[in-house]
């Protein structure tokens, strides 16, 4: 009866965010009608990439891209506005973000219209440029007291060298495995960028999609991981990253919780960097032909990576929350803050790595469409392997 009852009203939540029983703000009309939006873009793009013939994909990849991008752009600025219109920003910190997101987005439109390396070059410094900006005025905004008053932490709770430390030996993990299991990657083409584009755009959908938030960031989607994921497996590790990343960007729009530089690159950027991961396994050549087993391997390192990212921040930027959940439970052990952030990390985190995985499973578990993601990982491997290598058999 329980699970009849929790079943029936998982789906009413669902149902009702695609279509809502009553549109309450201007914020719900533009959520619900953008999502719906993209749902038609990303069936639009998949059946593009079915129904025509080889010699126009290039075309498919280039409109496909030029359009996921513009929307993008057109998502951004309507939230930003209705953020605006309700009076829930912090301006030192969301103007800076969505300039970040901006350029990362149109820093790919860019390079998908004209592939050189100059370009190339100024795309990757201007995004260079905002990100900078953007932690230098977080920085001000933390040292200003308006970070921990606005976040309800006291500065002399806040950990700042376990931030910048975990911060950066992540980060090293991270590169360290997109650089080794990835050697042989190329620059972005226009198919990967206009598969980068529509997963980014289908996690950033599925993100809405949300069975359970907790009060301080981090909810259980509808396998929101995924697209990053299996865009991960099919293009490698370092593609993979970078598409993370911009994901996180788009995330900390969206659900911005903004304390300190480094838990805001542990709880957006090197977390969902981290999911990108998921290649690893088929780069480093290991499980062979086993792709369900080599992608669950992947999702499951790129989750742990996520869950530890996030456990950092918690307990090193909110550990101080356990003592008032502890005295709301009576349950002592939360005024520790490494098994507070544990506790409250696997809450979310956990449940969400099951969800992808087992969806993920089941979709390889289907012949065809394991056979579309075998597709195009062997077309792009074949693309990136040096000219004095043959490419597989299966690839030729």
């Amino acid at each position: 009866m329980f699970n009849s009852l929790l079943a029936t009203s998982i789906w009413e939540d669902i149902t009702n965010f695609f279509v809502p029983s009553e549109i309450e703000d201007v914020t719900t009309l533009c959520t619900t009608v953008m999502l719906w939006l993209a749902i038609a873009l990303i069936v639009a793009f998949i059946v593009c990439k079915l129904a025509v013939k080889k010699d126009y994909q290039h075309k498919v990849n280039i409109v496909s891209l030029i359009v996921a991008l513009v929307f993008s752009v057109a998502c951004i600025i309507t939230f930003a506005v209705c953020s605006f219109m309700e009076d829930e920003i912090v301006a030192i910190t969301f103007y800076p973000l969505l300039v970040l997101a901006i350029a990362c987005i149109l820093g790919g439109l860019a390079i998908a219209v004209k592939p050189v390396k100059p370009v190339r070059i100024a795309a990757a410094c201007t995004i260079g440029a905002a990100l900078i900006a953007a932690l230098v005025c977080m920085i001000v905004y933390y040292e200003s007291g308006d970070a921990p008053e606005w976040n309800w932490v006291s500065p002399d709770k806040v950990n700042n060298a376990g931030l910048y430390v975990s911060c950066v030996a992540l980060i090293v993990v991270i590169v360290a495995l997109a650089l080794l299991s990835d050697r042989d990657s190329k620059p972005f083409d226009s198919r990967s960028m206009a598969f980068a584009a529509v997963c980014v755009a289908m996690s950033f959908a599925l993100s809405y999609i949300k069975f359970f938030e907790m009060p301080m960031g981090g909810s259980i989607t509808f396998a929101s991981m995924l697209p990053v994921m299996l865009y991960s497996y099919m293009f490698g590790c370092r593609k993979g990253v970078i598409a993370g990343l911009v994901l996180g960007i788009l995330q900390a729009v969206q659900d911005p919780w903004l304390l300190h530089p480094a838990q805001f690159l542990l709880d957006y950027g090197v977390a969902f960097a981290a999911i990108g991961v998921t290649g690893c396994m088929r780069g480093f050549k290991l499980f062979n032909g086993k792709i369900r087993l080599q992608f669950t391997l992947g999702a499951v390192t790129g989750g742990v990576l996520r869950f530890i990212s996030h456990f950092f921040s918690g307990a090193f930027a909110f550990g101080s929350f356990g003592a008032g959940y502890a005295t709301d439970y009576g349950i002592e052990a939360l005024n520790n803050p490494y098994l507070y952030s544990l506790i409250y990390q696997s809450m979310y985190v956990i449940p969400e790595i099951i969800i992808v995985v087992v969806v993920g499973v089941l979709l390889l578990s289907s012949k065809n469409f394991a056979r579309q993601v075998e597709r195009y990982s062997l077309e792009a491997r074949a693309k990136e392997l040096p000219k004095s290598q043959p490419a597989p058999a299966d690839a030729q």
